[in-house]
């Protein structure tokens, strides 16, 4: 399988800002494929995480905090 057609699975820790105070925590995972095989941006991954969490909330990008992340 080439760099580029990879799929890594992701499993986040997080917390959402509630009342200015971190105080809502949880669990989520994701299937991450980079676009090419130099394509792979810790940045984005990130950004795409804390998109897909707020989505699943109704928070926004912005009250979402990763604590922990990990590759499966």
């Amino acid at each position: 399988m080439s760099p580029a057609s990879e799929h890594h699975f992701y499993f986040a820790d997080y917390e959402i800002l509630v009342g200015g105070r971190f105080c809502i925590r949880g669990e989520t995972t994701l299937d991450y494929a980079p676009p090419d095989a130099e394509g792979f941006d810790p940045a984005e991954l990130l950004e795409r995480i804390r998109s897909q969490v707020a989505s699943e909330r109704g928070v926004e990008r912005d009250e979402v905090r990763i604590r922990h992340l990990s590759r499966l």
